[in-house]
């Protein structure tokens, strides 16, 4: 059974584009600007951008501004892995 008020949580498309290697697993939000995330595994830091992108977005929403979406977001690099994530305020 869903919760009454499901219908009235919005859910936004993250992009992400995650890169590993030597180092820290590094990830950025492709499709909103400015976030950014580092971290030892592709878990946490998907964990931490996420978290960042769910914070911006919510800010954006509650002062009623458009959300500046970079559509369609560039292409990733060579070394990167595109990972798309449904977000929920």
């Amino acid at each position: 059974m869903t919760h009454p008020d499901s219908a009235d949580v919005p859910v936004f498309n993250c992009v992400v584009y995650v890169r590993s290697g030597s180092g820290p697993v590094r990830a950025r939000v492709a499709n909103l600007a400015g976030i950014e995330c580092s971290a030892a595994s592709e878990r946490e830091v998907l964990g931490k951008v996420v978290a960042a992108f769910k914070q911006r977005v919510r800010e954006l929403v509650e002062a009623a501004t458009p959300i500046p979406w970079i559509d369609p977001p560039p292409p990733a690099a060579a070394e990167e892995q595109k990972r798309f994530i449904p977000v929920h305020l």
